[in-house]
């Protein structure tokens, strides 16, 4: 199955709710003023800067499990 295939399954079963936002957020993309890519690129001193601190945040168990994470994510969509 191609991409393209399984973007058309998915959206033929979403219900319409979810389908109306899915093409409210396609339309802005495509209709945004701004530039395609929303991320600046930054220094290779603040990428480690930042692996660092979520190293940090890791280790002070600040973390967050990556199924909990989406899970989350997913809630805040509903």
């Amino acid at each position: 199955m191609s991409t393209l295939d399984a973007t058309v399954s998915m959206l033929e079963v979403m219900p319409e709710d979810a389908r109306i936002k899915v093409f409210e957020y396609t339309k802005q993309l495509f209709t945004s003023r701004k530039p395609a890519n929303p991320f600046v690129p930054v220094s290779t001193k603040q990428v480690l800067s930042d692996l660092a601190e979520s190293r940090q945040q890791i280790e002070d168990g600040k973390g967050l499990d990556m199924a909990d994470a989406l899970n989350e994510l997913g809630k805040q969509l509903d």
